[in-house]
């Protein structure tokens, strides 16, 4: 690849933000999840309503003394975990079990079917599975999204792991079950704007080749509001229609839940076409809002690569943000701490991040708003450890993993069709 010489683009280190953990106390922040937990617990503890959660557990009958164990060691602590009443401030009312004799999804799908009979925050169901796809988990995740359960898998190997690592796995285990069930473990520390950031996806099914879109949306500040979702289309040019409705009922929506936007940020993992983009901003009309809006095309496939030359390694500092342009920047979300180190291996991914030229927003607006995709990678429940991700693509991507193992696209419907899920983050 030829290259200019007198091209010079300049670069900058962004600090990684300061975590909140408290709605109402603005000291109580931290710049990393597990410690921030520990110290003041949960983002939403004083807001939410349930003080009591409700559990069960399906597992294959022969695991019934470590299911007990592993009862005992979620509610009460093990080793450095303190437990999940002590670090989410919920009391688990009860924790019933529900042992399944022959390992067989039929097997399991009746016993699911005794779980619904009662009323459960969450499920967790133990497995044995390790082919992909893994059918249990299809049918009984499905089974109880349809009744708007949400779900945690384990695999039965995690039962028997030693008790160092064990802690570890039920840190997490933990901190998804309250994010699944509708807590908000922790923030980014933001200034109050009446702004919401939607990440907008869609997925095609290789069989029938269908398009389904949904969006979520998130607050200034990483707060996770809801999911919303629209009933399969047929046609690439349908969904290209329908998606302004998909963008009209979840705005809709979420100014029923909040208050109007002073304005809007679409997250895409793809570049928009012009007519996705026409539909968006036909919608915005139609909402009567008095709002700009920004376009985002956040691209994980770049064709960039970012090296640090001075280091023996190669691996530049993690926060590298490079600017390409007035509206195009590279993001380094990976790559070595303060201390040298890194936690994955190979050459960091590099995140290229457009804002579209069709944007409604200030052209002074454009870095702080590619400088929050930074911030909001650091908003991902999906475990203590998870790498950092921008959320409003990565839960989008998420729910289309959920939806390409249906069965059939009556499923996604009956899903769809269910509300209890819209404000909890059941697809971690």
């Amino acid at each position: 690849m030829r290259t200019n010489p007198d091209i010079l683009l300049f670069g900058e280190k962004l600090e990684r933000p300061l975590l909140k953990f408290d709605n109402v106390i603005s000291t109580s922040v931290h710049r990393f999840p597990m410690p921030g937990i520990h110290l003041y617990g949960p983002y939403d503890k004083s807001l939410m309503a349930r003080k009591s959660v409700r559990f069960a557990i399906m597992y294959p009958i022969k695991h019934e003394t470590r299911i007990g164990d592993f009862i005992r060691s979620f509610i009460d602590g093990l080793e450095r975990y303190p437990g999940y009443p002590q670090w989410f401030r919920q009391n688990v009312e009860y924790f019933e079990r529900y042992p399944i004799s022959e390992l067989t999804t039929e097997s399991y799908e009746k016993v699911a079917d005794n779980v619904l009979l009662r009323n459960y925050d969450l499920v967790f169901v133990v497995t044995e599975e390790f082919g992909h796809p893994p059918i249990v988990y299809q049918r009984i995740k499905t089974k109880l999204l349809k009744s708007g359960v949400p779900s945690q898998f384990l695999n039965s190997t995690r039962l028997y792991a030693r008790h160092d690592q064990l802690q570890w796995i039920l840190s997490n285990i933990s901190l998804s079950t309250y994010a699944k069930i509708g807590g908000t473990p922790w923030v980014i520390e933001a200034s109050e704007k009446p702004e919401i950031i939607i990440g907008v996806s869609r997925v095609i099914n290789p069989k029938s080749k269908v398009i389904i879109g949904f969006a979520i949306v998130f607050k200034q500040n990483g707060d996770f509001v809801l999911s919303y979702y629209r009933s399969p289309v047929t046609t690439w040019d349908e969904y290209e229609r329908s998606i302004g409705d998909l963008v009209y009922e979840t705005i809709d929506k979420y100014r029923r839940i909040e208050r109007d936007p002073e304005q809007i940020v679409f997250h895409f993992s793809r570049r928009p076409g012009r007519r996705e983009v026409e539909s968006i901003s036909r919608a915005i009309d139609r909402l009567g809002l008095e709002v700009k809006y920004a376009l985002i095309h956040l691209n994980s496939y770049s064709g960039f690569r970012l090296f640090d030359t001075s280091h023996p390694s190669y691996v530049p500092y993690a926060g590298l943000k490079v600017r390409l342009s007035s509206h195009e920047a590279l993001l380094l979300l990976d790559g070595r701490d303060p201390r040298g180190l890194r936690q994955f291996i190979g050459t960091p991914k590099v995140l290229d991040v457009t804002i579209d030229k069709r944007s409604t927003v200030n052209y002074a607006d454009y870095q702080r708003l590619i400088n929050q995709v930074f911030a909001l990678a650091f908003v991902n429940w999906r475990g203590f450890n998870a790498r950092t991700t921008p959320v409003t693509t990565n839960y989008a991507y998420l729910i289309a993993k959920v939806i390409s193992g249906l069965e059939s696209l009556e499923e996604w419907n009956e899903i769809v069709a269910n509300e209890g899920l819209i404000d909890k983050a059941w697809f971690l």
